[in-house]
C-alpha cells in the first residue's frame, strides 16, 4: 500500500503513518491491510464528517503507532486503539477566517472545543471514545455496533475523568 493512498476525500494514509519518533528509534511504522481499512473507517465515520461539517482543516499528529512505537510513547495506553489503526489524535488548522489573521480571536482551544462539541452533538459523525487534551483531541472508531461514545477530558499525568454529553458539552 502507498502512502498517498487515499482513505476517505481528505485524508491520506501518509497522515496517519509518519512520526519523526519512529523515524528517530528506526521504527518502521507500516500498517497492515487490516489497520489500513480500520483507519478508512474512522476516516469515513469519524473525521470525514468532522472535516465536512467543519470546513477547516484536520491536522492528524498521532494516527497509526506499531507496538513497537506505541511502547517508546510515554503515557501510551498498552491497549491503545492507535496499535489497530481505530484512534487518531489531531487538531484543527486554522485560516485567517478562523484565527491566524489579523483582526480574529478564534483560538486553537476555541476550534478544538468546537470540534469536540460537534464530535459529540452531529448524528452523522460516531466515535468510540473521545478525550479532548489542551492542545488536541484523541478519538477513535470500532464500528456502530460496539461504539462506546465515552467522552473524556485529560487531567494531566495519564488520569482522565469521564463526562457526561452534558457536561462535555459545557466545556470551554
Amino acid at each position: 500500500m502507498k502512502d498517498n493512498t487515499l482513505l476517505s476525500p481528505h485524508f491520506a494514509l501518509r497522515e496517519f503513518i509518519k512520526s519523526a519518533t519512529a523515524m528517530k528509534h528506526g521504527i518502521d511504522n507500516r500498517p497492515t491491510p487490516e489497520v489500513v481499512a480500520n483507519l478508512k473507517r474512522l476516516c469515513i465515520n469519524t473525521l470525514e464528517p468532522l472535516h465536512e461539517k467543519l470546513g477547516l482543516p484536520i491536522v492528524i499528529t498521532s494516527g497509526y503507532r506499531t507496538k513497537a512505537l506505541n511502547n517508546i510513547i510515554v503515557h501510551a495506553s498498552r491497549k491503545s486503539q492507535h496499535m489497530t489503526g481505530q484512534a487518531a489524535d489531531f487538531y484543527v488548522a486554522s485560516t485567517p477566517s478562523t484565527g491566524s489573521g489579523t483582526g480574529s480571536t478564534t483560538s486553537h482551544r476555541e476550534l478544538l472545543i468546537r470540534a469536540f462539541r460537534l464530535i459529540i452533538t452531529e448524528p452523522e459523525i460516531d466515535f468510540d471514545q473521545l478525550i479532548i487534551y489542551p492542545s488536541f483531541i484523541h478519538v477513535s472508531y470500532v464500528s456502530k455496533d460496539t461504539n462506546h461514545h465515552k467522552i473524556m477530558t485529560a487531567q494531566g499525568d495519564g488520569k482522565y475523568c469521564r463526562l457526561t454529553r452534558e457536561d462535555a458539552l459545557m466545556l470551554n
